[in-house]
C-alpha cells in the first residue's frame, strides 16, 4: 500500500522495494535501490505491505508491516507462515495497554504486602518454633543483622548456593517456619519479581527463594531474643533439650563436612586443574573428615589438612606422567585420610589455615560454630570442675522468674574459667586478611 500523496521518486521506489518474486521472496536486494538507511527511511514513511496469509492472533485481521525485516519475522521467508503467532498494530496497542494496566495493579498489590509487613513490629505472641534448626538459624540471622543493622537480610538467590547452611532447600523450610512464627518479615528491598498474582487474581504469593528477609522487631530485640534462644539451647533439661542439641549437631557436622568437602574441591580446581573430588570417594571422603573433627582438629587445622592433600596429590600426578586429573582428584582423598591418621597417631601439632577470602562457606557457620562452642563449654567436665557455681554434675540452685520456686538448672558458667587442655576452635577468618596459602606464595 503506498499513499496517494507521496512523491513520484518515492512512489517508484516503493513498488521496487515492495516486489516479490512468484515463491515469495523479494524481487531485489535493497542494497540495488541505494544507500540502505535512505531507502528504508523512504518506504517507512511512504509505503506499507499487508501480509494476507498472516492473520493477527487476536483479530485474525491481516498484519501490516513498514519494511521488509518485519515482514519476514512475521510471514517467513516466503511470506506464507500462516500460524497466527504475532498481533496486529491495533491490537499489539490493546495488548500494551492491558500489560501496562496489569503492571499497575500489581505495583499497588505489592505496596500492600510491603505496607502489611512493614507493619509487623514485633512477635505476635510467644515464641512457638520448636524445631531447633529453625532456632539456631535465627540466632545466626540476628548475629548477621547486628553486624550491618541498616542492611536487609539477603535472599536465598542473592546468597548462592552455599546459602546460610550448606543447604538451600532447608534453608527455605526453616526461613518460612520462622515467617509463620512472626520472627521473620518480607522486607521492603524485595524485588517486584518475587511477587506473582495467586490463582484467584485477587492477591500476592511471593517467592521464599527471591524476597529478602527483616527481622520483626529490629536488630537489637532480634539479638536479645536469639541470647535467649541460645541460652535454652545450651541448658533445656530433659530429652526434648538433649534431642535438640542432637539436632544442632548433627547439622553441624553435615555443614563441617560439607565446608571442608568444598574446600579441598575448590583447591582441586582452582589451583591444579584438576576435577573435583567423583561421586564414589564422597561418602568415604565425609568419613574422612567426620574422623578428623572427632578427634578435637579444629577447622583451621582441617582446612590445612585438606590443603595439604590437594598439594601432595598435585604433586604425585606431576611425578607420574601416567596419572591424569581423575585419579590425582580421587587419590587425595587417601592422602587426607593418611595425613590425618599419622597425625592421630605420632600426636602431630598441625597449624591452623585460614580459610581464603575465595571460598565460599555458607552464611551461618561462623555463628553456629561459636554456639557450638558455647553449647559444648557447658556440659565440658574440666569447665564443670573448674567452675565455683555448680555442683559436681554442673547444676546450680536458682530461682525461677515465672514460679518463684527454688530448683536446680544447668550452670553456664562464668566466661572467666579456662580450660587449659581443651582444644579451642578459632574464630572465623578476617574476612580483609591477604595473607595467601603457602601454595600460592
Amino acid at each position: 500500500m503506498i499513499a496517494h500523496d507521496a512523491p513520484e521518486d518515492a512512489q517508484r521506489l516503493c513498488v521496487l522495494y515492495w516486489e516479490v518474486k512468484d515463491n515469495g521472496t523479494w524481487a531485489r536486494t535493497v542494497g540495488s535501490l541505494g544507500v540502505t538507511s535512505d531507502v528504508g527511511e523512504v518506504v517507512a514513511a511512504h509505503s506499507h505491505a499487508v501480509l494476507l496469509g498472516c492473520p493477527c492472533a487476536t483479530c485474525s485481521e491481516p498484519i501490516a508491516v513498514t519494511n521488509r525485516s518485519w515482514a519476514n519475522k512475521v510471514g517467513g521467508r516466503c511470506l506464507d507462515a500462516e500460524a497466527p503467532t504475532y498481533f496486529c498494530p491495533d491490537c499489539t496497542a490493546v495488548e500494551r495497554e492491558r500489560e501496562r494496566q496489569e503492571g499497575e495493579r500489581l505495583a499497588r498489590l505489592i505496596a500492600g504486602v510491603i505496607a502489611d509487613e512493614d507493619a509487623k513490629s514485633a512477635p505476635a505472641g510467644p515464641l512457638t518454633v520448636e524445631n531447633p534448626l529453625a532456632l539456631a538459624l535465627y540466632t545466626a540471622l540476628a548475629d548477621y543483622a547486628a553486624s550491618d543493622p541498616g542492611t536487609a537480610l539477603p535472599s536465598l538467590a542473592a546468597i548462592g548456593p552455599r546459602g546460610w547452611t550448606g543447604d538451600s532447600e532447608q534453608d527455605r523450610e526453616l526461613l518460612l517456619e520462622l515467617y509463620g512464627a512472626g520472627l521473620l518479615a518480607v522486607s521492603a528491598e524485595s524485588p517486584s519479581h518475587a511477587f506473582t498474582p495467586s490463582r484467584d487474581g485477587a492477591g500476592l504469593t511471593f517467592s521464599s527463594t527471591e524476597v529478602g528477609w527483616r527481622l520483626v522487631g529490629g536488630p537489637a530485640a532480634a539479638r536479645e531474643l536469639a541470647e535467649d534462644i541460645a541460652y535454652g539451647l545450651r541448658t533445656r533439661p530433659g530429652p526434648q533439650g538433649a534431642a535438640a542439641r542432637d539436632a544442632f549437631a548433627a547439622l553441624m557436622d553435615r555443614i563441617d563436612i560439607a565446608d571442608i568437602t568444598a574446600y579441598l574441591d575448590g583447591r582441586l580446581t582452582q589451583r591444579y586443574g584438576c576435577p573435583e573430588v567423583p561421586y564414589a570417594r564422597r561418602e568415604e571422603l565425609a568419613d574422612v573428615i567426620r574422623k578428623g573433627f572427632r578427634h578435637g582438629y579444629t577447622p583451621g587445622q582441617m582446612i590445612c589438612f585438606a590443603w595439604r592433600a590437594a598439594d601432595s596429590a598435585a604433586t604425585w600426578r606431576e611425578r607420574n606422567p601416567q596419572v591424569g586429573p581423575p585419579e590425582a582428584a580421587s587419590a587425595s582423598v587417601t592422602i587426607l585420610g593418611g595425613k590425618i591418621d599419622k597425625a592421630i597417631e605420632f600426636q602431630h601439632s598441625i597449624p591452623e589455615y585460614e580459610t581464603p577470602r575465595r571460598h565460599q562457606a555458607p552464611l551461618a557457620l561462623g555463628a553456629f560454630r561459636r554456639l557450638r562452642a558455647d553449647i559444648r563449654r557447658v556440659y565440658d567436665r574440666e569447665v564443670i570442675a573448674a567452675c565455683a557455681h555448680c555442683d559436681p554434675q554442673g547444676f546450680k540452685e536458682t530461682v525461677r522468674a515465672e514460679t518463684g520456686a527454688r530448683a536446680l538448672w544447668r550452670c553456664t558458667h562464668p566466661v572467666e574459667i579456662a580450660i587449659p587442655s581443651q582444644r579451642q576452635e578459632t574464630a572465623e577468618p578476617s574476612p580483609v586478611d591477604d595473607t595467601p596459602e603457602p601454595a600460592d606464595t
